[in-house]
């Protein structure tokens, strides 16, 4: 068999000189057993390194695809995440809102229930100083009146002590109420 193919690339057994592919540098002999080098070196990666190889190879793409896929989960985590934080806040907003709003109108209410009671202290002071105002109007009368009734007996006893007509005891009276107001 290694006859047929060294006469088949032109090298002969007899040693003559090449011709064909020979005369180019192409040794059969050299081919054959570098195609058989090869080929062992095949058989023997393959039955025991491209195995472990591929093994490995797989391995990794197996881990390259979990980290593309909790990639892409966590993205997707990501996004609701950011959208429940979003419901979120808005939520909080609107009761942020509310609250604010409750606050104003108890204010409002607690500002008209502080001046209706003002109000109502204010009224009372008012009566308070009416029925002051009335007691020292009614002190001031009975004071006057006393007054007036000390002038009139003083008068009585100035008329008293002099005898007189009706007209000079009207004038003297006269006189008399004239001179001390």
């Amino acid at each position: 068999m290694f006859d047929i193919l060294i006469t088949r690339f032109g090298v002969e057994a007899t040693g003559e000189e090449a011709s064909g592919i020979a005369a180019l540098g192409f040794d059969a002999k050299a081919f054959v057993i570098q195609l058989i080098t090869f080929l062992l070196v095949l058989f023997i990666l393959k039955k025991f390194v491209f195995g472990k190889v591929v093994e490995l190879l797989e391995k990794r793409r197996e881990t390259i695809e979990k980290g593309v896929s909790l990639t892409s989960e966590m993205i997707a985590q990501k996004e609701k995440l950011e959208k429940e934080v979003e419901k979120t806040m808005k939520k909080a907003r609107a009761e942020a809102g509310e609250i604010v709003a409750k606050t104003h109108d108890q204010t409002t209410i607690m500002i008209k229930e502080a001046e209706e009671k003002a109000q109502v202290k204010v009224d009372a002071m008012i009566k308070e100083a009416k029925v002051k105002i009335a007691d020292e109007t009614a002190k001031a009368k009975r004071s006057l009146e006393k007054e007036i009734v000390n002038l009139v007996i003083e008068a009585t006893e100035i008329v008293a002590s002099e005898k007189l007509d009706a007209k000079k005891d009207a004038s003297l009276l006269s006189k008399a109420l004239k001179g001390k107001t």
